[in-house]
């Protein structure tokens, strides 16, 4: 089993990447043009809006729907950190096959861990130290588009939460786990992926989420309300709707929308304490159901909690899976 994988492409990185290309060769052009000065100058400041909206819509959907390459980490594994492992494959549930790596577990629950945008399963391995150093099993994995695993277009959570029904599905189908004790910690676009597979299954029986996210433009909280967000509400509303022209996906709930479904289940919710991830994960704590919990840590980076305080963290993580999964 390999550990890189060639990846197919399908039409639609190809019509993805050429709409992108297209948009920095008329950037190009409207650059040269200015320089040449055939408009007044007035001209110019009055393009300068709608242009940054369109190119920056085009920009950021483009990098969300085609993760880059992060290679780091890509010769790292479980052993490196001590950990018994093997490495495994298996399906999501619309039938991508995923690739991962399995450590199983000493006192009966099993972790999923989910890990961001353009990184690998692998990159988990701090969270998953943390984990089985208390005896959990943890399974980690490339989501879709991402390192070894087929998929070309990310989807921004809605269908990588189907990555994780299949790991839902692989775990409880081995003799070796107890299928009422499987958990689920995701970071950022995992932390997504893992709010929305546990809306739509029961057998995830715990979920974290840090930072997780919005999906979908009602995910920021409604109609704007600040000046800077009704300057940015033309540029997001038109990003989600280039993102779901890239991605072909049109997801009809948002984290917002699912949230409480999780209930009775236990969640936490982790934030960086500044900017708008604290603004966004209160909102969806509001949102969420009891029994939830929220942990906001000062001096955190996105998706960078751990490495704050891991001792922490291994506090905070390992209790709530401990209340949620031990019985």
């Amino acid at each position: 089993m390999k550990s890189i994988r060639i990846r197919e492409r399908s039409w639609r990185f190809y019509q993805n990447w050429l709409i992108h290309f297209a948009m920095w060769g008329t950037l190009l052009l409207i650059a040269l043009g200015a320089a040449r000065r055939p408009f007044p100058w007035p001209v110019y400041v009055l393009l300068a809006y709608p242009v940054y909206i369109i190119c920056s819509g085009i920009y950021y959907a483009y990098r969300v729907t085609h993760p880059g390459g992060r290679f780091a980490m890509r010769n790292v594994t479980p052993a490196d950190a001590g950990m018994d492992f093997e490495t495994v494959e298996f399906p999501s549930r619309d039938e991508l096959t995923l690739f991962g790596w399995y450590v199983p577990s000493e006192n009966g629950s099993i972790i999923i861990l989910v890990h961001g945008h353009g990184g690998k399963g692998i990159a988990m391995i701090y969270h998953a130290s943390a984990l089985v150093a208390k005896g959990y099993g943890v399974l980690m994995y490339d989501q879709r588009a991402h390192g070894s695993s087929d998929g070309d277009v990310c989807t921004r959570g809605w269908l990588e939460a189907e990555d994780v029904l299949g790991a839902l599905d692989y775990l409880q189908a081995r003799s070796d786990v107890d299928p009422e004790r499987i958990g689920v910690l995701g970071i950022s676009l995992g932390g997504k992926a893992a709010l929305l597979a546990a809306a739509r299954d029961e057998g995830l029986r715990a979920v974290i989420a840090e930072g997780p996210g919005p999906l979908i433009l009602a995910d920021h909280g409604g109609r704007p309300t600040t000046l800077r967000r009704w300057i940015n509400y033309p540029a997001n509303l038109f990003y989600y709707r280039v993102l779901r022209f890239m991605n072909g996906v049109q997801p009809t709930e948002g984290i917002l929308d699912t949230i409480a479904e999780i209930a009775p289940r236990p969640v936490m919710l982790i934030a960086a304490e500044k900017g708008s991830e604290l603004t966004l994960t209160r909102v969806f704590y509001e949102a969420a159901a009891q029994p939830k919990e929220i942990w906001e840590v000062p001096k955190a980076k996105h998706a960078g909690a751990y490495f704050v305080n891991p001792q922490a963290y291994q506090e905070k993580i390992v209790g709530f899976f401990e209340r949620a999964l031990e019985h």
